[in-house]
C-alpha cells in the first residue's frame, strides 16, 4: 500500500536524524531489526496506536505525522491545527429519553452520521474485524471482536496525554456509531455489556475533550448524560465514577465549586461501590481538589492523603476504565494545584516541582497543566520571571494539545503579572497572543 511506504519513508528519515541502526530503533520500541527494516520499506504496516505513539516519542515526532495523515486526509489536518472543534453531528444538549428505551435506541436517534474528518478512517483502520461485523447488521458479535475494541478503547483513553482533542472527538465519536452499529441489544448478556462499557468509555473521552480542550460545554454535557445512562443500565461503579468525576470538573470550572463538589463525593461513592483501585484513587483526588475549590483545608489533606493511602495498596489495572492514567506524580500535581487555591504558594513548589520531575514526556497535558500550576504558585510567591518561564512552557504544549481551558489561565496569569512591566512579562504577552491566533487559525 503506497501510504505505508511514506510512512515508512518518514520513520527512516527520523531515525536517521536520531543517528540510529535499525537495531536500535527496534530496541527503543520493543521490536526486532528486521521488523523496523520492514516497516521503512513498507511491506509492514504500523498495527496499533500505542506503537505509533512509541515511534512518535523516540523519534521526536507527531504521530499524526508519522502516520501521514496530511497526505491521507488533508482537510482533516487543516481542522485538527485550526483547533476548531471538528463537523461531529451530536447529540442535543442534555438529551432524555424514556426510561424504557435503550441506550443504542436513544444514540440512533440523537447521534446522526456528520461529516467525520478523515482521520477517524485512519484509526478504525487498526479495527478490521469490528467493521467487518458492522457490515453484518444483527450478526453475533465474536468475542475476539469485543476484545479487539475493548484494547483499541484503552488505547484512545491513553492518548489523551499525548494527541490533540480535535484528532481524538471523531474518533471516539466514531466509536459509538461503530457500536451502535453492531446490536448491542441483539448480543448476549455478557457481549452486550461490554460493547455498552467501550461506548460509555468513548463517551466519557468526548466529553472531556470537548468541555476541557475545545470549551464546548453544550456537548459535553451530552456526551456525559450519554455515557452516564448506559453506566447506569449496566451497573458499572468503574465508570458511574469515571463519568461524575468529570463532571466534577465542569461543574466547578464553571463556576458552582459547591456543585463540584457534590459530583466528586458523588464520583467517590460509586468508585467504593466495586470500582477498581486506581479509579477509587482517582476520584479522592478529583475530592480533593473540589475541597480545596470550597476553601476546605481539612477535607483536600484528608481526601488526598485517602487517595495515596489507596495508591500504596495492591492495583487491578486491567480493570482501569479511566481517562490516560493516575499515579504518584499526578497526586503531587493535584497537591500542588491544591495548595495553589488555598494560597499556599511556597508550599506548592515542591509538589509541582516533584511532578513536573516525575511525568513522563509523552503526558503532554499533565505536565501542561502542572507547568501552569507552577507558573501560578511563582505568581502568588512573587517570583515573577519563574512564573513567566513556567508560562511560556505551558503556552508551547497548548499549542501542541489544544487545552483551551490552560489557555484561558495563561491569560489570568498574564494579566497578574503584566504591572511588573518586565522584559519576562511583555515576552509572555506576545507568546500568549500568538498561541491564540494559532488556536483561531
Amino acid at each position: 500500500m503506497e501510504i505505508d511506504k511514506i510512512i515508512g519513508q518518514r520513520v527512516e528519515r527520523g531515525r536517521r536524524r536520531r543517528g540510529w541502526q535499525q537495531r536500535q530503533l527496534g530496541a527503543e520500541v520493543g521490536r526486532s531489526e528486521s521488523w523496523v527494516g520492514q516497516v521503512e520499506r513498507g511491506v509492514l504496516s504500523l498495527d496499533s496506536v500505542s506503537l505509533a505513539e512509541r515511534l512518535a516519542r523516540v523519534l521526536g515526532m507527531t504521530v499524526d505525522h508519522i502516520l501521514a495523515f496530511d497526505i491521507r486526509y488533508p482537510d482533516a489536518v487543516v481542522v485538527a491545527q485550526s483547533g476548531r472543534s471538528p463537523a461531529v453531528t451530536p447529540p442535543p444538549a442534555r438529551a432524555k429519553a424514556p426510561e424504557a428505551e435503550s441506550p443504542e435506541t436513544v444514540l440512533r436517534r440523537t447521534f446522526t452520521l456528520g461529516s467525520l474528518v478523515g482521520m477517524t478512517t485512519a484509526f478504525t483502520a487498526l479495527s478490521p474485524d469490528a467493521e467487518a461485523q458492522a457490515a453484518r447488521p444483527g450478526a453475533p458479535v465474536d468475542q475476539s471482536v469485543v476484545d479487539e475494541l475493548r484494547s483499541i478503547g484503552a488505547s484512545y483513553r491513553r492518548s489523551y496525554k499525548s494527541f490533540p482533542a480535535s484528532s481524538l472527538v471523531p474518533v471516539a465519536h466514531h466509536q459509538i456509531q461503530l457500536v451502535t452499529s453492531l446490536r448491542p441489544k441483539d448480543q448476549p448478556a455478557a457481549v452486550r455489556n461490554s460493547l455498552l462499557a467501550h461506548m460509555a468509555e468513548m463517551a466519557a473521552l468526548a466529553a472531556i475533550l470537548l468541555s476541557l480542550d475545545l470549551g464546548d460545554q453544550e456537548q459535553s454535557d451530552a456526551y456525559t448524560d450519554f455515557g452516564y445512562r448506559i453506566a447506569k443500565e449496566i451497573q458499572s461503579p468503574e465508570l458511574c465514577a469515571l463519568l461524575l468525576g468529570g463532571q466534577a470538573f465542569r461543574t466547578s470550572y464553571g463556576g458552582d465549586p459547591d456543585g463540584g463538589l457534590d459530583y466528586a463525593l458523588a464520583a467517590v461513592d460509586a468508585a467504593e461501590r466495586g470500582a477498581s483501585a486506581r479509579m477509587r484513587a482517582w476520584t479522592h483526588a478529583v475530592a480533593s481538589e473540589m475541597y480545596s475549590s470550597t476553601r476546605d483545608e481539612h477535607g483536600f489533606r484528608s481526601s488526598l492523603e485517602e487517595s495515596r493511602t489507596v495508591l500504596s495498596g495492591p492495583m487491578d489495572d486491567e480493570r482501569w476504565g479511566g481517562i490516560s492514567w493516575f499515579d504518584e506524580s499526578k497526586a503531587a500535581a493535584y497537591e500542588g494545584s491544591d495548595l495553589i487555591r488555598l494560597g499556599k504558594y511556597d508550599e506548592a513548589l515542591p509538589s509541582l516541582d516533584q511532578a513536573i520531575d516525575r511525568l513522563g514526556p509523552e503526558m503532554l497535558r499533565h505536565r501542561c497543566t502542572a507547568y501552569l500550576a507552577r507558573a501560578e504558585a511563582h505568581a502568588g510567591a512573587g517570583h515573577v520571571d519563574a512564573a513567566c518561564q513556567d508560562g511560556h512552557a505551558a503556552l508551547d504544549l497548548v499549542t501542541r494539545i489544544q487545552h483551551r481551558e490552560t489557555l484561558r489561565r495563561v491569560g489570568e496569569l498574564h494579566r497578574q503579572l503584566r504591572s511588573a512591566k518586565t522584559a519576562s512579562t511583555r515576552s509572555l504577552g506576545e507568546h500568549l497572543i500568538d498561541t491564540r491566533s494559532a488556536l483561531a487559525a
